[in-house]
């Protein structure tokens, strides 16, 4: 039985093909063209994005340097405005930069380590999270991980193993960028309160596709970014940081979007903002605001509860259709933590990729596992193309 007969094994046409969510699709002209699997990667781009690009051209084109006081200031309000709405935050909690390791740069640089100096971490979290204090070392600061027992998911009580009144702060993702577990964040942080250590989340795979109430979990610290399921490209970072927080934050990095009067240009002095874009370095990339704001009206519009409810049928579907085929799935067993995030152990990877380019299909790899990542734009009949195309792939090797 081939895959593309076998679909009484799948579910079935139901309200959770959300007919208004694939009337999207023609707002995505990569998808006229390419089955795209790849939203973990890079979202694809929206004409609303293309012509946030276009208008902001034309400011620069009409407006000149008087753009940055009349429009461009106003643009960036928005993208604050509306990334706060997105995850519970209010809007002096918000900030940005120009991508998640600046902003961990100007968080990481504002703690007090003098008798906390432990950060925990997962060893399943991006690099991007170990690089920040790994390289710390030499001041003093000791890095230690939480090891997974399955290449899958961290229980939270591991983090309660070395949690301790020498930790400073617990930094971890919300969402496994090689599994798509999706972590208990607010046991995690019960965990490192309990000691007196913050938590901060990375939220680069969850922003967009997994619903975030940062009061609700507790959160400290959160960062995230636009390049993903926010589908607003690359050159920009969200940062939330907790109200409370905000007055005791010294970060030792800073530039003129971080001081109090901006637009004063003192030399001499300076004098932190009162609310979370302290923190904030130099210009932002204007462009990126632009493009960024166009996948947040999107997001906003369709609302995350909803987007939510679409890929996780997708990435089910997907996942009964691989293991149809008696491919590994490296996933959660319990679909309540699967994101849309779905990884076979195929051997090759790359060479699968490389074959499915060749078939006008977008996936992606990492180290000995194929991922292919489906979004709300997506469809059932996409995820059989590709099911089909691997299947076709892996027979040629044979």
């Amino acid at each position: 039985m081939t895959t593309s007969d076998s679909r009484k094994h799948f579910p079935a046409p139901n309200a959770l093909e959300h007919p208004e969510l694939v009337a999207y699709r023609a707002e995505f002209p990569i998808l006229q063209r390419k089955t795209y699997l790849n939203s973990c990667s890079l979202g694809a781009l929206s004409t609303r994005s293309m012509q946030g690009i276009a208008t902001f051209m034309e400011m620069w084109n009409d407006w000149g340097a008087h753009a940055w006081y009349e429009i461009w200031l106003g643009e960036i309000a928005k993208t604050r405005e509306k990334f706060a709405s997105l995850i519970g935050a209010q809007l002096h909690e918000v900030a940005i930069a120009p991508n998640v390791s600046t902003a961990l740069t100007s968080i990481a640089t504002a703690l007090d380590y003098s008798k906390r100096n432990k950060v925990i971490m997962a060893d399943m979290d991006f690099p991007t999270l170990a690089y920040q204090w790994l390289v710390k070392e030499r001041l003093g600061i000791e890095s230690q991980f939480v090891s997974s027992p399955d290449r899958i998911h961290t229980p939270p009580e591991l983090f309660e193993d070395v949690v301790d009144d020498r930790t400073a702060l617990v930094a971890t993702s919300r969402v496994f960028y090689t599994s798509g577990y999706i972590q208990d964040v607010r046991a995690v942080a019960d965990i490192a309160h309990k000691h007196g250590a913050y938590i901060l989340i990375d939220d680069y795979q969850g922003t967009g596709q997994i619903p975030m109430d940062v009061v609700g979990m507790d959160i400290d610290f959160l960062v995230t970014g636009t390049l993903k399921w926010l589908m607003g490209g690359p050159g920009l970072a969200l940062v939330y940081i907790r109200e409370g927080l905000i007055p005791h934050l010294l970060p030792t990095t800073s530039g003129w979007f971080g001081h109090r009067e901006q637009f004063q240009f003192k030399t001499r002095e300076f004098e932190f903002r009162d609310d979370a874009a302290r923190i904030e370095m130099g210009t932002p990339s204007i462009p990126s605001i632009y493009a960024a704001n166009g996948g947040l009206d999107i997001i906003k519009e369709i609302s995350v509860e909803s987007i939510c409810e679409r890929t996780r049928y997708l990435t089910n579907d997907l996942i009964a259709r691989a293991r149809e085929n008696g491919w590994p799935v490296h996933a959660p067993q319990e679909p309540e933590r699967r994101s849309s995030i779905v990884m076979l152990g195929l051997e090759r990877p790359d060479e699968i990729v490389k074959g499915l380019v060749a078939r006008n299909i977008i996936t992606d790899y990492r180290p000995g596992l194929l991922r292919v990542s489906p979004y709300f734009y997506n469809t059932i009949e996409e995820n059989a193309i590709v099911i089909d195309a691997i299947s076709e792939i892996l027979a040629s090797r044979k």
